[in-house]
């Protein structure tokens, strides 16, 4: 196919990168010094990062329809993995598809609905060399050096090597699958395309040479985090620490457990690269806007605990960024909290697309476009622990209000909660809840929790 600019389109293209569970300490452009991530750093440091963007919900599928949507969990329905696969729900990819767009998503989808949001939708995860609990014979997890969770309840493999090659992978596949799409678009039309990987989501398992590209001494956490904090809330420490406790690895586990995770993101990187390199090459990036996100960060025996469905920082803060150098701006670290929901709205407003009413996240267009930061405002995060067959209807929400932070669980257990100064006390370990001197804050955060709920 011959590759002409589509330069007369009056709206731009849209290319959406999305992970699984990436923490934000996973890209150089976080800070990260042993991140192996040089195209997705050099995309976000010619554009602009948010440095804390908020998932709405700390577990997949209630997050993802809430992208989707641009709704919290409390309106869409979705509140945990499993929910009713036959409701509709109004996605904001539609104001896109009247407007001229052509749109496709190639690799994880996971949302709980009856009606498509893209034009044309492959859905996939894994491959047949491995699940997510066990390599698939000829394969044997022994010989690829799996760190496997113990099996009661989940045993997720933590961490190991792919069985083959780097193209045999999902990920691969679905750049693979995103180029031929692209190949076959007519250029006149404007497009939407997101590739979305499942990784770095369990199995853990990155091809040669990316198990080893990161050393496992190069890893290092703030100390702060290597423990379990005093005075969990009790959906923690008795409900969410029964299934996903760190402490049924040895440290040695751990590390290789880190080593494999960051490994993968190093080749989330690449497959990236190969992408957006092959679209440079056909200067079908010179009138598209770039974004990357990731619906939810994880543990890796942090805190205690493996896995994600907490709200401590590096679950629920995510990796956001957006590149456009024709009208956003160059090089900019945004600190405001924001609510990463907000990719959609933000999208629509630079395609000159009006938002709906219905939506609750706010454009960021403002801040893009300026590279200053937003009028800050409370952000919010909501789940149960459904996922995990567990107080499936305890609603657990968080607030975000400048550097204080609320957890509460509004059900069964309605006095059990976090109070945090991320401020002064930036990894999370002195619980102020109930703490004498703090009720002020406790109140006003605890009231806006309850008008957000409503």
């Amino acid at each position: 196919m011959t590759y002409t600019p589509a330069v007369s389109k009056s709206r731009p293209n849209i290319l959406w990168l999305m992970t699984d569970e990436q923490r934000t300490d996973s890209l150089g452009c976080y800070g990260s010094p042993w991140a192996r991530t040089p195209n997705l750093d050099r995309f976000a440091q010619a554009g602009v990062v948010f440095r804390h963007a908020v998932t709405p919900a700390p577990v997949c599928a209630p997050a993802r329809v809430s992208i989707l949507t641009g709704q919290y969990p409390h309106r869409t329905g979705v509140w945990w993995n499993v929910n009713n696969p036959n409701r509709t729900q109004p996605w904001l990819t539609e104001p896109f598809h009247r407007a001229g767009y052509r749109s496709a998503t190639f690799g994880k989808q996971h949302y709980c609905a009856s009606n498509p949001p893209f034009q044309t939708e492959v859905h996939f995860e894994l491959t047949e060399k491995v699940t997510y609990f066990d390599y698939v014979r000829p394969y044997e997890a022994e010989g690829y050096g799996a760190i496997v969770y113990p099996r009661q309840p989940y045993g997720w493999i933590l961490g190991g090597r792919f069985p083959g090659r780097a193209d045999d992978t999902a990920e691969a596949r679905a750049v693979r699958l995103a180029q031929e799409w692209l190949e076959s678009h007519d250029l006149r039309q404007p497009f939407f395309l997101r590739v979305s990987f499942n990784a770095p989501h369990t199995p853990v398992v990155p091809p040669e040479p990316f198990d080893t590209v990161v050393r496992e001494e190069a890893v290092r956490f703030p100390s702060e985090t290597e423990h379990t904090p005093e005075h969990q809330p009790e959906w923690i420490a008795k409900s969410l620490a029964q299934r996903a406790t760190a402490s049924r690895l040895t440290p040695e586990q751990i590390r290789a457990t880190r080593r494999y995770y960051y490994g993968q993101v190093a080749f989330v990187d690449h497959q990236c690269g190969v992408l957006l390199d092959w679209m440079r090459e056909r200067e079908l990036l010179q009138d598209t806007i770039v974004v990357f996100v990731s619906d939810h960060g994880t543990h890796l025996g942090d805190f205690g605990l493996v896995q994600k469905q907490t709200f401590y920082e590096p679950v629920v803060c995510v990796p956001f960024f957006f590149w456009y150098p024709k009208e956003f701006a160059r090089g900019a670290m945004i600190e405001t909290p924001v609510e990463m929901f907000s990719l959609l709205p933000t999208l629509l407003d630079a395609a000159g697309l009006e938002r709906p009413a219905r939506c609750d996240a706010a454009s960021l267009l403002p801040a893009l476009r300026s590279g200053r930061e937003p009028r800050s405002r409370p952000v919010f995060s909501e789940f149960t622990l459904g996922s995990f067959n567990v107080r499936h209807d305890d609603r657990l929400v968080m607030v975000r209000d400048g550097n204080w932070k609320l957890s509460l669980c509004l059900d069964t257990y309605g006095g059990d909660g976090t109070l945090y100064d991320l401020a002064d006390d930036p990894y999370e370990q002195r619980n102020l809840y109930n703490v004498d001197g703090y009720y002020k804050v406790q109140r006003k955060l605890t009231e806006l929790i309850k008008r957000h709920i409503g």
